[in-house]
């Protein structure tokens, strides 16, 4: 038997035993459950939409999202806290989910560390970003112009979400004083930015990528280590000589804590195969995302480190919840 007759033969049995696995860790007729802690559209929903098909394909199994927005994120991870640790139940939390929320507002009874961390799949750089018509060209012409306006102010998606607490890290990290508009939603804050009501904005980067390419909006800096592939000209904010701000979403796959490390490491393996899928890398990466591949013990301590980083920023700032 030649060794194609003999790969041929053997690619049923390597199907036939990835299935039998799948059936023994996923005995019960029923579809995996994965929480997203805020509306359809966002970064978190965005991300299992498009992992969750392949996945589900190499497990045999079907995955269905479920939006569970409430308490700024929160609700999505007090529901997987309560959740049964059998693998059918999941949640893509984010920043805001695993460290802004619990550190913001401690009422929400859920410890993120504790849960199963799975896989880090993307991040989303936070850029700054002010309108076309602001004298500010650069991080160093902000800098002067915040010291020039008593009055100068910011706007975020509301209280205790990224964008507030990026704006915050800054202001820690500077020394310098702007007053904080919150709105309803990033979308909102873009408006009033748009529209001069408001002086800056620390935002995602995809939600600005359209008007700073329209000329409407301009980019500042990236609140990154390193510059972004979708905007390769922008420098970060540590290039322009402001140091420790450093901010992101992200969308990271978690299970109950208790889940079994058997579920864990082959929902892990079948979230790096679907990142590493070249349709799927494309549609990530045309969004503005950035893949961020991980282990589950690297996912766990990045959990841990950035529930560490915010509860500092909101002790400093005295952020309080609504």
């Amino acid at each position: 038997m030649n060794i194609t007759r003999r790969a041929a033969l053997a690619a049923p049995l390597v199907v036939l035993a990835a299935t039998a696995s799948a059936q023994a860790e996923w005995p019960k007729a029923q579809p995996l459950r994965v929480l997203i802690p805020f509306a359809p559209g966002g970064v978190p929903d965005i991300i299992s939409r498009i992992v969750t098909p392949k996945m589900g394909e190499a497990l045999g199994q079907s995955f269905v999202i479920d939006n569970k927005p409430g308490a700024g994120g929160g609700l999505a991870g007090q529901l997987l806290s309560q959740a049964t640790p059998d693998g059918y139940t999941l949640l893509m939390g984010t920043v805001s989910t695993m460290s802004i929320v619990p550190a913001v507002n401690p009422s929400l009874k859920y410890d993120p560390t504790s849960f199963a961390a799975i896989g880090l799949a993307a991040i989303v750089p936070m850029v700054v970003v002010v309108r076309a018509e602001s004298p500010a060209q650069d991080m160093a012409g902000l800098v002067e112009l915040i010291k020039s306006k008593p009055n100068f102010n910011y706007g975020s998606s509301g209280n205790g979400s990224i964008l507030h607490l990026t704006a915050e890290l800054f202001k820690l990290r500077t020394g310098l004083k702007m007053q904080h508009i919150p709105y309803r939603g990033s979308a909102p804050a873009l408006q009033a930015l748009l529209a001069g009501e408001i002086d800056v904005v620390f935002d995602a980067l995809p939600p600005t990528m359209g008007q700073i390419k329209a000329g409407k909006l301009r980019a500042l800096g990236l609140a990154m280590a390193k510059r972004s592939p979708a905007l390769p000209d922008l420098k970060t904010l540590g290039e322009q000589g402001i140091a420790g701000v450093e901010a992101y979403t992200w969308a990271g796959l978690y299970a109950p804590a208790g889940t079994a490390p058997a579920i864990v490491n082959r929902l892990n393996a079948e979230l790096l195969k679907s990142l590493k899928d070249p349709e799927n890398t494309r549609k990530i990466s045309e969004l503005g995302y950035e893949l961020a591949p991980s282990t589950p013990a690297e996912l766990a301590a990045h959990t841990a480190a950035e529930l560490k980083k915010w509860t500092e920023v909101a002790k400093a700032a005295d952020v309080k919840p609504d």
